[in-house]
């Protein structure tokens, strides 16, 4: 496959592998190794809300799920996409600020799962697909015209293709009848719109420092010189009111 700029730039699919695709491509491929060799290792890491829910507290399913994959297939499409669409997204954000949204992204896929609808609260539920729909959602906001090709065959604009993917998501969480927890999906994609929308990753700061959350920073501070600033009208209006006290030295 390849995509390219509407400004004639072309670039292979993918690129070479970047350090974060990489590292988490290896972490997933270890630890379905280690699903493959012990039997029961699916389930001390799969996602089910029941168990992380009181009196289970098991909290860490909310995270390990998305290193777990049902099969090899599964494991091989998840990965591939994660190479496709990933490399491109660390290129312009740096590997910290990458690996940091791919797991936040996993994290919030994994809290809508939780809404108690249909099949997905009761049954277990593993794979990376809920962050990888967030660096879905990402490629689609940051490269929007890049071509991609379906079946090698049907070009279609980044953009309009996650919207495709979120719809689908949308409606496979209301019918929930093929055995995919589409909702994950649909958390996945959610989450990642949150981020970008609201953290600032498309700021130019946080991408040229690699920092997740310059926006937020700057939004704190700004939001402490308004409280600064309101303390000290509130102060000098007081100071004001009490001009007429015969006691008061000008």
């Amino acid at each position: 496959m390849a995509y390219s700029y509407r400004r004639e730039v072309s670039i292979s699919f993918g690129g070479p592998l970047t350090p974060g695709v990489k590292s988490l491509i290896i972490a997933n491929a270890v630890v379905h190794l280690f699903k493959v060799l012990i039997p029961a290792f699916a389930s001390w890491f799969w996602l089910s809300p029941p168990l992380v829910l009181p009196p289970g507290f098991q909290l860490w399913r909310v995270l390990t799920y998305a290193f777990l994959h049902g099969d090899a297939m599964h494991l091989l499409f998840n990965m591939l996409a994660l190479f496709m669409f990933g490399c491109s997204i660390e290129r312009m954000w740096g590997t910290k600020l990458f690996v940091r949204y791919y797991l936040l992204c996993g994290l919030g896929a994994a809290l809508l799962a939780f809404i108690p609808y249909g099949p997905f609260y009761s049954v277990p539920i593993l794979g990376a697909s809920g962050a990888i729909y967030g660096v879905l959602l990402a490629y689609g906001v940051l490269f929007p015209h890049n071509q991609i090709w379906i079946l090698m065959t049907f070009p279609v604009e980044a953009r309009y293709l996650v919207m495709v993917w979120g719809f689908l998501a949308f409606v496979g969480s209301l019918v929930g009848a093929d055995g995919v927890a589409h909702i994950v999906h649909l958390g996945g994609l959610l989450t990642g719109l949150a981020l970008i929308r609201w953290t600032g990753y498309l700021s130019s700061s946080a991408r040229g420092r690699g920092e997740m959350m310059g926006s937020i920073r700057d939004m704190y501070r700004r939001w402490r010189m308004k409280r600064l600033r309101k303390k000290f009208e509130a102060y000098y209006e007081k100071r004001s009111g009490s001009g007429n006290d015969p006691n008061m030295v000008h």
